[in-house]
């Protein structure tokens, strides 16, 4: 009987035993992952410094350390845990366990003797050569000679496409000195220089004769070019030189014309966030694809984790998404979810973001190095970016309008307010598209309408973070973002009912037909309303009322079909008002807008207001000078009394394939000074009244197909 318990009891040991060897499963996995991954890049590094002395001796000894780190990684990703197989943890902990003891044995006791051997080594070596000679310091640019230099990411993506072969052939064989590589701040830049400067073949050119220096936005000209004197970069004229300019501001780039190199197969490379117009050859810094990023966010997850199952990685997914490519951004994700349980810290993200919350609120580096891009003289303008929905387009006429009313910008406003945003995509601050291009059109007339810029999500955030600083009731721009949120206001709304003061710019973005209760603002000294809608229907807010400051209005609609504008009729006693534009909306009728210069519809139902309406628009509109009706279906004929508008300078129709002809009374607007009517695929006629334009300069009558007679005295027009 005895026998028998003493054999239970040994069983019940080795049972306990087997299942605290299962608990202790994944701390021992993580604790050896975690050395192979601090150990591997040590080793790397030592080994190359081994061969570059010449010393085989230690070579031996490390490569055996490599060959057993290898023999642990594929331990670490075989003897892996899942719910078919749990009941294999006590044994494959075991393993994991000898493993590591293996590497831990190697690395304490072996590895102290080899390096003791080494030492003697190194120094029988330089007694045999006599006391070694010590240089004096040098103050030269960085070489890229030092495998080990902490500066340079022991994991990188996305460097070995396009635009490193392109520069990589340029710096080789290309016939220009000055070659530029640009883009966004934390796309990469500086990584790929630094690539670049340890790739082979050029090391091999330039005899390792590179220099790297970085300049940044505080540094001036002058400055800059002391410091490579004293880099001592004269010294080597007569061989090929890389020299490196990294981080070179606009302010600064002239810097290149002030250095000479003498050799002419020497290069300079400058990385900047502005595109080099001095540069011979100048090469975009794209971003990462979908499967780089995901690729470089898995890097800052556990091993274990590399397995996702569909649903986390669709979370994963979701979370690069917002980050938009920018290698920055995903690294200080990354960095976020190091060391915490992937799954949950995910989800954690996710939901911050889903709320409200920015990456940019979460994220101190990478907030620092997007602000750090907005210069003070660009600043107001970059923050106006931020006042469109995310992922839509910005037309560059919205902003000439605010622009020219806000900052009172010399006529034609279009002029700057082209070169503010002209100034903003240089910057990689925006980017410029067009759309429905005419060909030589813009340059001819300043003709912009087809014009619009889209912004990284990124840099939208950074402009909306930029605008929300300091206290509500003293800010310039007040955003409200409404989208998918039916009742509730935003986090930062006070929570009594109190009225909101608005500033001089008032954002709202909304899905909803009306304006919540709790959006109570005193708006009486707002100069621009922008409304962003998505919804079939739209009723103008109440206190629109009191904006007795109101210069600008903008209406768009972001839905494909088209929202019905209940009324225009609050407009009517604003009589600060000038400029409306109404982009995908239908409009059911006109109304008194007495003080109104220009009227901009694109894309909007317009017959039943401009044919049912028994408004003469003369009356209605009095002062208005300039009217722009753009890819509008349904207009058939112009609206009543728009001829006896004779201080009107610019009409223009584009677009409307429906329309088919002007009134004979167009020649009434003897001030008229621009008339376009182009891309009309209906257009058949103009009337021979047109000749009496004697103020007009410029008459488009471009891609109107259908139009197959001019007037007779068209000829005689003084344009």
């Amino acid at each position: 009987m005895a026998d028998y318990v003493s054999l239970a009891w040994d069983l019940a040991k080795d049972g306990v035993a087997i299942v605290t060897r299962g608990l202790e499963y994944n701390s021992t996995r993580e604790s050896l992952e975690a050395t192979v991954t601090d150990l591997s890049p040590v080793v790397e590094g030592i080994e190359d410094s081994l061969k570059r002395l010449d010393l085989p001796i230690g070579l031996k000894h490390v490569q055996e350390l490599k060959k057993l780190l290898a023999k642990n990684t594929e331990a670490i990703g075989k003897l892996k845990i899942h719910w078919w197989n749990c009941v294999l943890a006590p044994w494959y902990q075991q393993k994991l366990q000898k493993e590591g003891a293996n590497l831990e044995r190697f690395a304490s006791v072996q590895t102290q003797i080899h390096i003791f051997h080494l030492l003697t080594e190194i120094l029988s070596v330089l007694s045999s050569k006599g006391p070694p000679s010590l240089a004096p310091p040098t103050n030269y640019a960085h070489k890229f000679a030092d495998p080990l230099d902490e500066r340079f990411p022991k994991f990188t993506v996305g460097l070995d496409g396009d635009s490193m072969q392109e520069l990589k052939k340029n710096l080789l064989t290309g016939k220009e000195q000055v070659i530029n590589l640009y883009g966004m701040p934390g796309s990469g830049k500086t990584t790929m220089a630094q690539k670049l400067c340890r790739d082979p073949q050029v090391q091999g050119k330039f005899k390792k004769n590179i220099f790297f220096e970085t300049l940044g936005s505080q540094i001036e000209v002058d400055e800059a070019i002391q410091k490579l004197r004293d880099h001592g970069l004269a010294k080597y004229g007569e061989n090929p030189v890389l020299l490196v300019l990294d981080d070179v501001w606009p302010r600064t780039e002239n810097i290149v014309e002030m250095i000479s190199l003498k050799h002419k197969d020497s290069r300079i490379l400058v990385t900047s966030r502005t595109e080099m117009k001095a540069a011979g050859s100048r090469c975009l810094m794209k971003l990462l694809s979908d499967e780089d990023a995901e690729k470089l966010l898995r890097h800052f997850l556990p091993s274990s984790d590399i397995d996702l199952d569909p649903d986390t990685r669709q979370i994963l997914l979701e979370v690069l998404e917002r980050c938009k490519g920018l290698p920055l951004a995903i690294k200080s994700v990354g960095h976020e979810l190091r060391g915490k349980g992937t799954v949950q810290a995910l989800r954690q993200v996710q939901s911050k973001w889903s709320q409200g919350h920015s990456i940019l609120d979460s994220h101190q580096d990478l907030l620092a190095r997007l602000q750090d891009s907005v210069d003070e003289s660009h600043r107001e303008y970059f923050m106006d970016l931020g006042l469109f929905p995310e992922d839509e387009k910005i037309p560059i006429t919205v902003l000439i309008d605010m622009w020219s009313e806000l900052h009172h910008l010399n006529e034609p406003a279009s002029l700057p307010a082209m070169a503010i945003t002209q100034e903003l995509i240089a910057m990689n601050l925006a980017a410029d598209i067009k759309v429905r291009r005419m060909v030589g059109r813009e340059d001819l007339d300043d003709y912009y309408n087809n014009y619009f810029l889209e912004q990284h999500d990124l840099f939208r955030e950074l402009a909306i973070h930029m605008s929300k600083q300091g206290p509500l009731e003293s800010r310039e721009r007040l955003i409200i973002d409404m989208f998918g949120n039916q009742t509730n206001p935003p986090e930062w709304w006070p929570e009594q009912q109190q009225r909101v003061v608005a500033p001089t710019i008032l954002s709202i973005s909304t899905d909803q037909n009306m304006t919540p209760d709790w959006c109570n603002i005193q708006a009486a000294g707002t100069v621009v309303l922008i409304l962003n809608l998505k919804t079939a229907e739209y009723t103008l807010p109440e206190f629109i009322n009191e904006m007795e400051n109101l210069k600008v209005l903008i209406v768009t609609n972001y839905k494909r079909c088209k929202t019905d504008l209940r009324s225009l009729e609050p407009l009517g006693s604003l009589l600060s008002l000038k400029r409306i534009r109404l982009q995908q909306v239908s409009i059911p009728s006109l109304c008194d807008l007495k003080n109104v210069h220009k009227l901009s519809l694109y894309m909007c139902d317009v017959k039943e207001a401009f044919e049912n309406s028994s408004i003469d628009l003369s009356e209605a509109m009095p002062k208005l000078e300039d009217l722009s009706i753009e890819y509008c279906e349904d207009l058939v004929k112009l609206p009543t009394g728009l001829c006896n508008i004779v201080i009107m300078k610019n009409l223009t129709i584009s677009g409307c394939n429906k329309f088919i002809r002007l009134h004979e009374e167009i020649g009434k607007l003897g001030n008229l000074e621009l008339l376009r009517i182009n891309n009309c695929a209906n257009f058949e006629e103009m009337p021979e009244s047109i000749s009496e334009l004697q103020s007009l300069t410029i008459l488009d009558i471009s891609y109107c197909r259908t139009l197959r007679k001019l007037p007779d005295k068209i000829g005689k027009m003084q344009i």
